[in-house]
């Protein structure tokens, strides 16, 4: 991840906009660049979470950079990471059921190969046309990105607030939305909610990660949207491999699906406690502490300076009067 920036409040906003996103572009060039390689299981992901902090800075900062960055390459990256979802799909579903495996009845293990198998046939075939077609799609992408972000207009800069204004007007909106998702959620048929507050988590963090060095107590709000944001991505995880299941039962045999219904049920139960850890702790006040908490941190963002106190002057040393005294 590109080293943290210092100094960026005080910068005219688009100027810190895009200084930020040359720095994600790289993040995600650099991602793309180790897709290649098929020992390396972590560039997928790192290639994800790169463009989807870009999409947040150019999705966020819209206003600041519209006149340098136009709609199109935002909704191209958009459909690019969502090609990519399939592969990183099967790649945790794989993970999930290899781990869950010694809690199926030993009766219940006979469709497991068949599963891992299929599981595994979509992850190859969605990493081959990554490696294909999408990490050379988004370098052309990227260098029209690249070049609208180094003409951010000087007439822009003129006009614009600093960066910490615009930034204190996104964290708020993104506060809103948060605060708004996590409390439409009351169940696991709550899913639109679920989604939509895990993108909402991640979107805030984000915004305060590139805070944090000018703003200390935003590595706090970090950790904890971290802690929710890892808590919404388990529970969606599972939510999908529990629909997946469903539809590999229509393909299997009878006794592959013995398995798959252990499977579902493994997977209910996990739901059903990761539901009850994210309404019991977040409901209600937890989520509204939050989301104080992040509106507050906006606040100190556009909060004007304090008066400089007039400097005291230093008192003058008392002198003492020296008297000569006649000795006894």
């Amino acid at each position: 991840m590109t080293e943290r920036r210092r100094g960026l409040l005080s910068l005219p906003a688009p100027d810190a906009a895009a200084q930020l996103g040359l720095g994600l572009l790289d993040d995600a060039g650099t991602a793309a660049a180790r897709l290649d390689d098929p020992d390396d299981p972590e560039s997928l992901h790192d290639f994800r979470v790169a463009m989807r902090r870009l999409r947040t800075l150019l999705r966020g900062f819209r206003a600041e950079l519209a006149d340098a960055v136009s709609k199109k390459p935002q909704r191209r990256l958009r459909d690019l990471a969502r090609r990519t979802s399939a592969g990183r799909d099967a790649e945790v579903q794989l993970a999930w059921v290899r781990d869950h495996r010694a809690e199926l009845p030993r009766g219940s293990r006979g469709g497991l190969r068949w599963l891992v198998a299929r599981l595994a046939a979509r992850r190859d075939r969605a990493y081959a046309s990554v490696h294909e077609e999408l990490a050379p799609e988004y370098r052309r992408i990227a260098r029209r990105l690249r070049r609208a972000l180094l003409e951010v207009g000087e007439g822009a800069r003129l006009r614009a607030p600093p960066f910490a204004v615009a930034a204190a007007r996104v964290l708020r909106s993104q506060a809103t939305t948060l605060g708004q998702q996590l409390g439409a959620v009351r169940s696991a048929r709550d899913e639109d909610a679920i989604h939509g507050a895990r993108i909402a988590v991640k979107r805030s963090r984000y915004m305060l990660e590139w805070l944090a060095s000018d703003v200390p107590q935003a590595a706090l709000l970090v950790a904890r949207l971290r802690e929710l944001q890892d808590l919404l991505g388990e529970l969606r995880d599972v939510q999908v491999l529990i629909v997946e299941l469903g539809d590999a039962v229509v393909d299997a045999a009878a006794e592959r699906a013995r398995t798959l219904h252990a499977l579902a049920r493994l997977a209910t139960e996990t739901e059903g406690k990761l539901v009850r850890r994210l309404t019991i702790p977040w409901a209600g006040a937890g989520y509204r502490a939050l989301v104080r908490d992040i509106v507050a941190l906006a606040d100190t963002l556009t909060a004007p300076p304090p008066p400089l106190l007039a400097r005291a002057r230093p008192r003058r040393a008392m002198r003492v009067r020296r008297t000569h005294q006649a000795p006894l």
